[in-house]
């Protein structure tokens, strides 16, 4: 480290005790201090940003978030996400995968005290419940791939169920929590929306639970999903209900998706719709997180896209235009 950086250092911490204490005008004083020690640190440019925002001051808070991702292209701090919900960037159609990574690996010591004690999640529990009925006449021997497996919450509720379970999460450190469990097969760090070589095939479940909510457009992570399953094997996964279409980026950071851009995708990524139920995801800031669980199956081929359907119309004719 560096004489400049140390000293910036020292002066971060500062502005963040600061920031513990509501002073946002103290704290971005402080902030621009330890900039000024360390001009090229991006991380000190990222917490000015956020101390800004915090203080409604928004046009200063974009101005340092762009200046962050100068120095981090990669955007492992989220700046993206931050300047979209501050209306200074287009909606993309995920998260950036270097954040989330980099978000859940900070994460993983504190994530199932924080999920199961702060937030109340139950998003494993609700998938087991609506899959139960299916069980008895699911495709054997039963194998599960579990999407954005954390740190094996799903497993610990699938596992004695299934005849085998694998897990797939983009966080390393998410996947060595899950690891000393012993409910997994197989273990990889990678993307869901290109599911390494190393998972296998043929699953007869797919569970993703509180993992597409990173995702705006789940065609990619559909699709891939799909790949790995046989005909008619289900999958099962949750969602946060949104009423923008397609989809839209909520306070909390997660996707909202809209229901019928969800029915859209289905077909589109050959699977149709078993099961679809309200449900509360967790608690937020004291107030239920509503969602949906959705069971889907794996159809033997892709389904005809709707405006691939020719209808004859009322007098037997066949029309010129397809039906949308």
């Amino acid at each position: 480290m560096s004489k400049d950086r140390l000293s910036a250092s020292r002066r971060l911490d500062m502005a963040l005790a600061l920031v513990s204490q509501a002073d946002y005008t103290a704290a971005s004083d402080v902030a621009r201090a330890a900039i000024a020690a360390d001009p090229d640190w991006d991380e000190a440019h990222f917490t000015l940003g956020d101390i800004y925002e915090r203080a409604g001051e928004t046009e200063s808070a974009i101005d340092a978030f762009r200046q962050y991702l100068i120095l981090d292209p990669l955007d492992r701090m989220g700046a993206n996400v931050r300047l979209t919900l501050l209306g200074a960037a287009a909606m993309r159609d995920r998260l950036p995968p270097d954040y989330v990574r980099a978000l859940f690996d900070d994460y993983a010591p504190r994530f199932e005290n924080s999920l199961r004690d702060r937030l109340a999640y139950r998003g494993p529990e609700l998938l087991f419940e609506a899959v139960r009925p299916h069980l008895p006449n699911m495709l054997r021997p039963l194998s599960v791939l579990d999407l954005g497996c954390g740190t094996g919450l799903v497993g610990e509720v699938f596992g004695g169920y299934v005849d085998a379970i694998d897990g797939i999460d983009l966080s390393p450190r998410m996947i060595n929590r899950a690891r000393p469990k012993g409910i997994y097969r197989t273990l990889i760090a990678g993307d869901i929306t290109e599911i390494p070589a190393e998972i296998g095939q043929d699953y007869s479940l797919v569970i993703a639970a509180d993992v597409l909510n990173y995702l705006g457009d789940l065609a990619p992570a559909l699709r891939a999903a799909r790949a790995r399953m046989r005909p008619g094997a289900l999958m099962a996964f949750s969602l946060e209900h949104g009423e923008a279409f397609p989809f839209d980026l909520g306070p909390g950071q997660r996707f909202r998706h809209h229901q019928r851009a969800v029915s859209e995708w289905l077909p589109e990524c050959g699977f149709s719709v078993v099961s679809d139920a309200p449900g509360v995801l967790r608690q937020e800031k004291g107030k239920p997180v509503k969602g949906r669980i959705m069971v889907i199956r794996a159809t033997p081929a892709l389904a005809l896209l709707p405006v691939d359907i020719i209808v004859p119309d009322d007098r037997g004719e066949t029309p010129t235009r397809s039906m949308h």
